[in-house]
């Protein structure tokens, strides 16, 4: 691993910083502009400067480097008001849903971080196929609009598209609201009726997921539900790997993104004995899982145990696949080297099916 990533990386482990490291590679004449762009693109700009302000390092730093950094820890935290104000909107409306619901990422997470460290960009509700219609009908009644953000505007989408989303990628397309909060002029609401790219799969699943939900999230106007925490846990997998290993996401290089790794990472550090490998079994997800706990270990050092996940062929930690086309790439490269990568799709190469 170069220098610079290396750096990049220890910057990340927030919860248990190392000082020393940090301090030895800062005096390797690393590349401050590759690392920057690195954290921004990452959206782990204000963890790394949370980071590097309580360390020893913080009197060494170069003042433009630390300065930008400071700017988006700053506007994190701007913008994490604006997000808490978005529940509380929610928690008045969401009151009078009478089916089962769950927040699930950042809506949660939020609360765990300390201000500035992680932003959202939306609120992300899982439910049950057959209550879109309802979920649907609530949300446009308090003023959302389904559609897409398009040159810092709304534009409604067309039946097509609703209908394709909901069929072909487990969600439907978002419900916007302009709010016009400080940092976030719109409120966008994605609902989930799938864990992956294939909605019919694990409608079941979801079910099981939704029966345990729980109202752990606090807001001014009433508490909203997430999910029970082991099963947040592997939720939060199963998304790193939908989009760590379907073609489309490393196409738009959206694939990879160290704030998924570190939402993992917050979660096994918080609590104790979360990871329910029984239930991970028994669910199926051990793919998703292997691959998730495979990478947190690489990147932070830690010791998940994985002999507990049934699974024997590892070939698909490496593996990206088309869905669209049904084609299935390879790519030959160390797992935090491919993380960095800027041109991933440029190196990936087919393989038979």
């Amino acid at each position: 691993m170069q220098y610079e990533n290396k750096f990049i990386v220890n910057c990340c482990k927030y919860l248990q910083p190392d000082c020393d490291i940090l301090s030895d590679l800062y005096s390797k004449n690393l590349d401050l502009i590759y690392i920057l762009g690195q954290l921004l693109y990452n959206r782990v700009g204000g963890i790394a400067y949370h980071v590097l302000e309580k360390s020893t390092l913080v009197k060494q730093l170069n003042r433009e480097f630390k300065n930008t950094l400071k700017a988006i820890y700053e506007n994190n935290i701007i913008k994490n008001e604006s997000f808490k104000k978005s529940l509380d909107f929610l928690g008045g409306i969401f009151s009078e849903i009478d089916f089962p619901y769950a927040l699930l990422k950042g809506s949660y997470l939020s609360s765990l971080y300390l201000p500035g460290m992680r932003t959202s960009n939306d609120i992300d509700v899982l439910i049950n196929f057959k209550n879109i219609s309802e979920i649907s009908r609530l949300l446009l009644n308090n003023g959302f609009v389904q559609g897409y953000i398009r040159n810092n505007e709304i534009l409604a989408a067309t039946r097509a598209q609703i209908v394709s989303s909901q069929m072909n990628r487990g969600e439907t397309v978002p419900f916007i609201k302009e709010v016009n909060y400080p940092q976030m002029k719109f409120l966008e609401i994605d609902i989930n009726i799938s864990l992956d790219f294939k909605p019919e799969k694990d409608h079941a699943i979801v079910e099981k997921f939704l029966e345990n939900a729980n109202a752990n999230i606090k807001t001014n106007n009433g508490n909203l539900n997430t999910l029970e925490k082991d099963d947040f846990l592997i939720h939060l997998c199963t998304h790193l790997y939908k989009e760590a290993t379907v073609y489309n996401w490393v196409e738009f290089g959206r694939d990879q993104g160290l704030y998924k790794y570190l939402d993992i990472y917050l979660i096994l550090n918080r609590f104790e004995n979360i990871i329910n490998y029984k239930k991970i079994n028994k669910l199926g997800l051990q793919k998703e899982c292997f691959y998730a706990f495979n990478g947190i270990n690489k990147l932070f050092d830690m010791n998940i145990s994985l002999d507990k996940i049934d699974i024997d062929n590892l070939n698909f930690l490496n593996t990206i696949t088309d869905v669209t086309n049904k084609k299935v790439y390879k790519y030959d490269m160390d797992f935090i080297d491919w993380i960095f990568y800027a041109k991933r799709k440029e190196i990936l190469h087919e393989i038979k099916i």
